[in-house]
C-alpha cells in the first residue's frame, strides 16, 4: 500500500511516519508538511519516503542538494500538491497547532480546520479511498464558541468537530476519526502534559499511530468501511490488539 501523511513532524504524525516506513505493508510513504521529517541515519524503510515541503524556497533546497522533493504552498494545497495524492491508498492527517503558535484564533482555525478540509478535498479529488484524521476527545461541531482567549477550549472543541465534518462530508469509502484525550508524547511532551499525564491515563502517541495504521489495513482487507470513530477506550483496546 501507499500512504500520504500530513503533519508528519508532530508527535502523532512522527510515529505514523516511523511505523509506515518500518512496515512491509507499505511500499511508498509521502509526507506533506512545513519542514522535512528528520530521519535517523539507520532508519528502516527510508528509501520509501518522499517529502513534500511547503513554504520553502526552491533555490535554497537545490543549494542544499535536495532535488527529489517537491515544494508547494500550504495555502494552495489542493492545487499545488494535488499530484502527491494520486494513486495513494490512504491519507493520514495529523495536522494541528496551538493558539499560541498560530498567533490568533483565526490562525488556529486555519491549520486545524481549513488545512484539514483542503487536504480531504484534495484526497477525494484524487480518488483516495481512506482518510484517517487525528481529532480530539470531545470534538463537537455544534458547540457554541468564541474567539475570546479565555473561551479557547470551546473554540478548540468546535474547530475539531468541524474538521471531522469536513472530512466525513467528502464521502470517502472509509474515514477513521481518532479522538485521543491527553497524549503521552514522550520526550516531546509539553510541560502541562508532563504534569498531568500520569494522572489522566494518557495514551502514547505511538499507540494512536498504531491504531490508525491498523484501521487502514483493516479497510484494505475489506473488514471495515464507512465512518469509524475511535474514542480513548477504543484506541487503547485496538492498540493492545495490534501489538
Amino acid at each position: 500500500m501507499s500512504a500520504l501523511v500530513l503533519g508528519g513532524t508532530g508527535a502523532v504524525g512522527h510515529h505514523i511516519v516511523q511505523q509506515l516506513l518500518a512496515s512491509d505493508q507499505w511500499s511508498k510513504v509521502i509526507t506533506v508538511g512545513r519542514r522535512e521529517v528528520p530521519l535517523p541515519a539507520d532508519q528502516p524503510g527510508a528509501s520509501k519516503l518522499q517529502q513534500v515541503v511547503v513554504n520553502m524556497d526552491a533555490l535554497q533546497r537545490e543549494a542544499a542538494g535536495i532535488v527529489s522533493n517537491v515544494v508547494v504552498n500550504m495555502d494552495a494545497l489542493q492545487s499545488e500538491a494535488a499530484g502527491s495524492f494520486a494513486g495513494v491508498d490512504a491519507v493520514f492527517c495529523a495536522l494541528g497547532t496551538t493558539r499560541a503558535d498560530a498567533g490568533s484564533a483565526d490562525g488556529f482555525r486555519k491549520v486545524d480546520h481549513d488545512y484539514v478540509a483542503a487536504a480531504a478535498a484534495a484526497a477525494k479529488a484524487a480518488g483516495v479511498p481512506y482518510f484517517g484524521l487525528v481529532s480530539a476527545q470531545g470534538a463537537a461541531a455544534g458547540v457554541p464558541s468564541s474567539d475570546w482567549r479565555l473561551l479557547h477550549p470551546l473554540l478548540y472543541t468546535r474547530t475539531k468537530g468541524l474538521a471531522e465534518e469536513a472530512v466525513k462530508g467528502q464521502g470517502f469509502a472509509r474515514v477513521g476519526i481518532f479522538r485521543p484525550g491527553m497524549l503521552d508524547r514522550g520526550d516531546k511532551a509539553r510541560s502541562i502534559e508532563k504534569l498531568f499525564a500520569p494522572l489522566t491515563g494518557a495514551i502514547a502517541v505511538s499507540d494512536v499511530a498504531r491504531v490508525m495504521l491498523a484501521d487502514a489495513a483493516a479497510f484494505k482487507a475489506g473488514s471495515v468501511a464507512g465512518v469509524g470513530v475511535f474514542e480513548m477506550k477504543d484506541m487503547r483496546a485496538a492498540a493492545a490488539a495490534a501489538k
